[in-house]
């Protein structure tokens, strides 16, 4: 990111009012720094499990209720094909997705090509490429809705779609000069996506703002609006309300945005946090607690030691229910 957007982001962000919320927040999760445990995107079944993506690892890491770890798989990221094959330069593994059944989706953006695109992990951990994409394609947030994946290319600024089932040609559902990214370098352009009352938001980082495609009855994409500006966002949830919970990698902060569009935050470094990632909401009983993954990048600035980790906020309205 170059140094006047970085610039320009910090100062919009300190002017965003902070909440008093932030005092109820806890670590729930530490990672292992020296092992690239980098956990950039998080996802509930229905029984309380956690999913984790790790980027630089390719690892999907599921976590009980009772807080128990285990490898379900580990997705070819491909960091040892040099030259790096994809548009990055660099392989990463980005958002997660669960369907009806506890199917995983994840987008890979790997350096060996063939590699590169959507994987489904199903739940006893077999993984299998469901869709290919292109050398300059870098498929970032994802989501799950009636049997589609919506994915968010954060080189191309495109969105794709995508059957679950993997039948058919994976085709751009909207390229809209919205989500266009900003020729900056190290600054994303489509980021996180989240399906919400049948539209797609995006966080389109560089342009920092975040922006809704309502899904029409044919399943196109519909014209494009900007929902919040002013906030570089990397990935978010909704609660019950539409109110839209996003993290801020790596400037250190989780923030709340209004339906109306109006921007809080809710949690700082102070609060633990070391370059988050995404945020989801438990299930049950959990439903009212966040849950923000800290990826803690060695290639962005942080604290010493770092501290890769998941951090859990009671915001006191149930999350979105799940697929």
């Amino acid at each position: 990111m170059s140094k006047l957007s970085l610039t320009l982001l910090i100062c919009a962000i300190l002017l965003i009012p902070v909440s008093a919320s932030a005092q109820s927040a806890e670590t729930v999760a530490l990672f292992n720094p020296a092992a690239f445990e980098t956990p950039e995107s998080i996802q509930f079944d229905r029984h309380g499990n956690a999913y984790i993506s790790m980027a630089m690892t390719g690892e999907i890491r599921k976590i009980a209720p009772d807080g128990t770890q285990t490898s379900l798989a580990f997705l070819p990221v491909r960091p040892d094909v040099q030259p790096c094959g994809n548009g990055f330069g660099l392989g990463l593994m980005g958002g997660i997705a669960l369907d009806h059944q506890g199917n995983i989706y994840a987008s890979v953006t790997s350096c060996n090509l063939p590699d590169l695109g959507i994987w489904k992990v199903t739940p006893d951990g077999d993984a299998s490429l469901l869709a290919a994409l292109p050398s300059n394609a870098a498929p970032n947030g994802i989501a799950y809705h009636g049997g589609w994946l919506y994915v968010a290319d954060t080189l191309r600024g495109a969105i794709w779609r995508i059957h679950s089932d993997g039948t058919g040609v994976p085709g751009i559902w909207t390229n809209s000069s919205l989500l266009t990214p900003v020729p900056l370098p190290l600054t994303p352009g489509p980021n996180g996506l989240q399906v919400f009352r049948n539209e797609v938001y995006v966080a389109v980082s560089d342009r920092a703002h975040v922006v809704a495609f309502p899904i029409l009855a044919d399943g196109s994409a519909g014209a494009g609006r900007i929902h919040a500006s002013g906030i570089g966002l990397d990935d978010f949830a909704f609660d019950v309300k539409g109110n839209l919970y996003g993290t801020t990698d790596p400037f250190n902060t989780v923030v709340r945005i209004a339906p109306d569009g109006s921007i809080t935050v809710l949690l700082t470094a102070a609060d633990g946090l070391d370059g988050p990632t995404a945020t989801a909401f438990g299930v049950g009983n959990d439903k009212k607690n966040l849950y923000i993954t800290n990826a803690a990048f060695p290639f962005f600035p942080g604290p010493n030691p770092r501290r890769p980790s998941i951090t859990r906020l009671n915001v006191g309205i149930a999350g979105k229910p799940r697929p």
